[in-house]
């Protein structure tokens, strides 16, 4: 729709004009095609002042036509990119919550075991502290 508006537009303010290369719709439509790729190749420039400046609305328009899609395109990735992130996010702190709730429950339980029985071998590493005296001191 760019190239047909912009060829029709530089073919009717260019023909009358000397020595112009606009001659008819289809050459114009090729450098509509070309300026708005933004390729340029300069084989083909308008003459006339007002068709230097359709020439530069025909660029500007091309420029814009070719950067929506890249703008486009980064905001799809930035808001996937984004939720990516979020997703790791979450699951990383689901699983520390988990491993801190499995570490609580453990401490817990073991908080809440039964004292050993009387019965265990602590007796068996049992020192007594005092030193035992000797009979010959005692008479």
């Amino acid at each position: 729709m760019g190239i047909f508006t912009f060829s029709a537009l530089m073919h009717s303010v260019e023909r009358d004009e000397p020595g112009t290369p606009f001659r008819s719709i289809p050459e114009t439509w090729w450098w509509a095609a070309v300026s708005i790729s933004t390729v340029g190749y300069g084989d083909v420039v308008p003459v006339s002042y007002l068709g230097r400046c359709v020439a530069f609305g025909c660029i500007s328009f091309g420029i814009i036509l070719n950067g929506m899609p890249i703008s486009i395109l980064f905001n799809k990735f930035s808001d996937y990119y984004a939720k990516l992130k979020e997703q790791e996010f979450t699951y990383s702190n689901t699983e520390r919550t988990f491993q801190l709730r499995k570490r609580m429950k453990r401490r817990f339980q073991s908080c809440l075991e039964p004292a050993p029985n009387d019965d265990s071998d602590d007796d068996l590493h049992y020192r007594p502290t005092a030193i035992p005296t000797r009979q010959a001191d005692k008479h």
